[in-house]
């Protein structure tokens, strides 16, 4: 059967949320690397908050999961991302060098912040999958909230 590679960024980085947007079971190859990306938080949801992004930046990496899916899971995965672009790009994991299609959307607003459900789905992706600490604080430092210190 056909696969893929993906890098998962953002709530991707929660299994059971990528398993809920699939219809078979995703392999995870693990943690992998993006360079020359950043995170940002400036993807806007029709509720005026805002989603995760990656976005061109040569001093920076993004730290996401690598997975194996299955092509027929293709049509479906895209659905579940509405308004971004789903494109290939080089990541690095320990297992070597991977083309890998993300998620990156055009449209990149300043000034919005991410609902609280949303950033802590990420962040307890990370936690749960080795993603550095010292990462996910850059993301938390995204977040725009002063109350984020408490996460579960």
């Amino acid at each position: 059967m056909e696969k893929f590679y993906y890098f998962g960024y953002a709530s991707n980085l929660d299994e059971s949320t990528l398993e809920g947007r699939l219809k078979h079971k995703p392999q995870k190859i693990g943690v992998a690397v993006l360079p020359n990306f950043g995170f940002r938080f400036s993807h806007p949801n029709p509720d005026g908050s805002a989603r995760a992004n990656i976005v061109p930046s040569i001093h920076e990496s993004v730290y996401g999961l690598l997975y194996e899916i299955e092509e027929a899971d293709r049509d479906y995965f895209l659905n579940s991302e509405p308004g971004y672009d789903f494109v290939e790009k080089e990541v690095y994991s320990q297992e070597g060098k991977f083309r890998a299609f993300t998620f990156i959307s055009p449209k990149n607003e300043t000034g919005i912040f991410p609902n609280e459900e949303y950033w802590k789905v990420i962040i307890k992706g990370g936690k749960e999958n080795g993603i550095p600490n010292t990462y996910l604080s850059l993301i938390l430092n995204r977040v725009g909230k002063s109350d984020f210190l408490d996460v579960d």
